[in-house]
């Protein structure tokens, strides 16, 4: 535990460097690709050691930890063939909310999950590996969406094929969990749970905005900022919950 919690520190440490990196001149900033590379690796060793030591359980704690690792590797795969300057914006993008997240989770680690033997479920880990991949990709959606924000034009498309992507995974993250409830309980998901809930409302936040993107409602700038706002949002209605009694204020201070 001692040795896990060190390596997330390093992951913390190095996406702080790369992002240090990614704002220094054009020669310098070379080193930015070897450290978020460096924190990728640190970070999918820490969500491999905390599998290991809740397996057959699900350690349902790493939905917040389990996709910052992931955006470089889909960062990467988003920037190809794309301009310098747009790339630029992009990655500085996704390393700054991996390091926020990353030091979301160092500073509260707690979870809240009980360890029931029904995680030993596969539909249990389809809804934290699905969800950790949509979440994933609705962080790249935002980052061409901040592109799109500071005036960059042709690459609406790149967003919104990262937003469906991020939506689906997220759908198919909501589907395992409704099938892993009727298996196990016989029963649908429950509704007074803090993580379904905030779950389910970040979904339908991501269905008004990609019904408002189809449908033209709403102009190029504003779907864009809708895109990077809902980042928000799952920052704190997805990764509070994971966060252990940070998830509601009034127990810190006894209230509750």
């Amino acid at each position: 535990m001692i040795l896990s919690r060190q390596i997330l520190a390093a992951e913390a440490i190095l996406l702080i460097l790369a992002l240090l990196a990614s704002c220094l001149p054009s020669q310098a900033r070379r080193l930015t690709a070897p450290l978020w590379w460096s924190a990728a690796i640190a970070g999918f060793v820490y969500a491999g050691m905390r599998y290991w030591m809740t397996w057959p359980m699900t350690p349902m704690f790493s939905g917040s930890i389990l996709y910052p690792p992931l955006l470089v590797v889909f960062g990467a795969l988003s920037l190809r063939g794309s301009r310098p300057e747009v790339a630029a914006v992009v990655r500085r993008w996704l390393i700054a909310c991996a390091c926020l997240i990353v030091l979301i989770g160092l500073c509260f680690p707690k979870d809240f999950y009980l360890p029931i033997i029904k995680t030993t479920s596969l539909y249990a880990h389809g809804v934290l590996i699905f969800g950790s991949l949509g979440r994933a990709c609705l962080f790249v959606a935002a980052g061409w969406g901040c592109a799109v924000l500071l005036g960059y034009e042709g690459i609406m498309r790149r967003m919104f094929y990262w937003m469906i992507w991020g939506f689906g995974c997220w759908t198919l993250s909501l589907f395992s969990g409704e099938v892993w409830s009727y298996s196990g309980w016989g029963v649908p998901m429950v509704w007074e749970d803090a993580s379904t809930l905030t779950a389910i409302a970040t979904w339908l936040f991501y269905v008004g905005v990609m019904h408002m993107h189809l449908g033209g409602v709403w102009n190029r700038r504003a779907r864009a900022a809708a895109c990077v706002f809902g980042t928000l949002l799952v920052i704190v209605l997805n990764g509070g919950p994971d966060m252990g009694p940070f998830r509601n204020p009034l127990l810190i201070v006894g209230w509750a």
